[in-house]
C-alpha cells in the first residue's frame, strides 16, 4: 500500500542546471568593458595650433611690444594728419607735413640734449665715488638718515656702477640700445600711420555687418582714449623736465639735465614714476646740501601735486577717468606681464574698458548696469550734471 508523504512549503526548492548557469558565483570577477575615446583629428590640428602660436608670442614678444607701442604713436599721428585733412589738404601732404614734422622735432632735440647728456653721464660716471662721500660728509655722524642712506649707498658696488655707465653711453651700447629700438618703433609707426587704416577696413571683411559697425565704433573711441593719453603724456613729461631742470640748475645739484630727462621718462609711470625719479634727485641734491636736498624733495612735492590735481585733470579730460587704485593695480599687472611696455600700456587699456563695456558688454549684463557705471564715474571725477 502506497503512503503520500505531505510537503511543506518551507521546502527549499531543487534548482535546475538553467538556474545554476543563469547565477554565477558572487566572487567570479565581471569581465573588462573595452572604453573607446574617439577624438577627432580636427582635435589635434587646433591644439597644434594654439601650441605653434604661443611658441611664436613667446619668440616674437619683443617685436609685438615694440608693434604695440608703435601702434599707439600712429594713432597719436593719425589724429594731426585727420585734422589736416579737414582743412582741406590731400591726404599725401598731410602724411608728409605730420612724419617731416616728427622727424624734425627728434632730430633737432636729439642734436640739442644728447651732447650735454653724454657729458653729464660721464662726468657722473667719473665722480660717483665722490659725490657718494659728499653726500655722506653732509650729514653728522651718527644720524639715523645718515646710517639708512649710507647703507644705501654701500649695498651698490660704485666700481661697476662706473663701469656700466661707460658702457652705456659708449657708442655701440647707444647703436644697439635705445637709438636703434627708437628707430625700428619710428619706421614701424610709419607704416601703420600710411597702411594701418587700409589694413584695418581688409580685416572688417572677415565680420558680420553688425560686428563690423561696432568693431568701427569701437576703433574710434579706444583711438581717442590712446591720442589723449599720448598726447596728454608727451605734455606732462615735457613739463616735468622744464621743470626739474630750472630747479635742479638753480639749486646747483650736479647732473640737472640728466636728472631732469629721468623726471621725464619715469613721469609717464603713474604713481610709481614720481619715487623713482625723486630718489636719485635726492641724493645727488644731498652732496651739495642736506637744505637743497629738502629743497628738491619739497619742490618734486610740489609739482606732483600740482599735476595730480590740476595739470592732468585739464590735459586728460574725459578720455582718462581712472581711480587711483585702479591706475596702481592695472599699472603692476601690465609691468608683471609684460614690463615697461606692458605697464605703459596699462593705463589707455583699462580707460578703454567704458567703451568695450557699453559698446560689446550692454546686452550681457542687466538692464541699466552700464548707465550706472557712467553715472558713478561722472560723480567720482565731479562732472555730474
Amino acid at each position: 500500500m502506497s503512503q503520500i508523504m505531505p510537503t511543506s512549503d518551507s521546502t527549499p526548492a531543487t534548482a535546475t542546471p538553467a538556474d545554476l548557469t543563469a547565477a554565477p558565483d558572487a566572487d567570479e570577477e565581471m569581465p573588462p568593458q573595452r572604453v573607446e575615446l574617439h577624438i577627432p583629428w580636427l582635435t589635434f590640428i587646433k591644439v597644434a595650433a594654439v601650441l605653434l602660436g604661443a611658441y611664436a608670442v613667446y619668440v616674437l614678444w619683443s617685436l609685438l611690444l615694440l608693434v604695440f607701442l608703435a601702434l599707439f604713436l600712429a594713432v597719436t599721428l593719425s589724429s594731426f594728419v585727420d585734422w589736416l585733412d579737414k582743412k582741406g589738404l590731400r591726404h599725401w601732404a598731410s602724411l608728409l607735413i605730420v612724419i617731416g614734422g616728427l622727424l624734425t622735432i627728434m632730430g633737432v632735440s636729439m642734436a640739442l640734449i644728447v651732447p650735454e647728456l653724454v657729458q653729464q653721464v660721464s662726468a657722473f660716471s667719473n665722480n660717483l665715488p665722490q659725490l657718494h662721500e659728499d653726500a655722506l660728509n653732509q650729514l653728522p655722524v651718527g644720524n639715523v638718515i645718515r646710517e639708512s642712506i649710507q647703507s644705501l649707498l654701500d649695498s651698490a658696488s660704485w666700481s661697476e656702477a662706473s663701469t656700466w655707465f661707460g658702457h652705456f653711453m659708449s657708442a655701440g651700447g647707444i647703436a644697439l640700445g635705445g637709438i636703434s629700438q627708437i628707430a625700428l618703433l619710428l619706421v614701424i609707426a610709419i607704416y601703420l600711420l600710411i597702411d594701418g587704416r587700409k589694413t584695418f577696413d581688409w580685416s572688417l571683411a572677415f565680420f558680420s555687418p553688425l560686428k563690423r559697425r561696432k568693431l568701427r565704433i569701437t576703433a574710434n573711441e579706444v583711438s581717442q582714449v590712446i591720442f589723449g593719453y599720448v598726447f596728454g603724456q608727451v605734455i606732462t613729461s615735457l613739463l616735468v623736465m622744464v621743470y626739474s631742470f630750472a630747479v635742479l640748475r638753480l639749486l646747483h645739484v650736479p647732473g640737472a639735465l640728466m636728472l631732469a630727462i629721468l623726471a621725464g621718462i619715469f613721469d609717464i609711470l603713474p604713481i610709481l614714476g614720481f619715487f623713482i625719479a625723486t630718489a636719485p634727485a635726492f641724493l645727488l641734491a644731498l652732496s651739495v646740501s642736506p637744505q637743497t636736498a629738502f629743497i628738491v624733495l619739497g619742490l618734486y612735492m610740489l609739482f606732483q601735486l600740482i599735476e595730480n590735481y590740476l595739470i592732468v585733470p585739464m590735459i586728460y579730460g574725459k578720455n582718462l577717468r581712472v581711480s587711483t587704485l585702479t591706475v596702481l593695480l592695472g599699472l603692476l599687472a601690465g609691468a608683471l606681464l609684460a614690463g615697461i611696455p606692458g605697464a605703459l600700456a596699462a593705463l589707455p587699456i583699462i580707460a578703454s574698458y567704458a567703451a568695450i563695456e557699453r559698446i560689446w558688454l550692454k546686452p550681457f549684463l542687466r538692464d541699466g548696469v552700464s548707465e550706472k557705471h557712467e553715472l558713478q564715474k561722472d560723480q567720482h571725477f565731479g562732472e555730474k550734471d
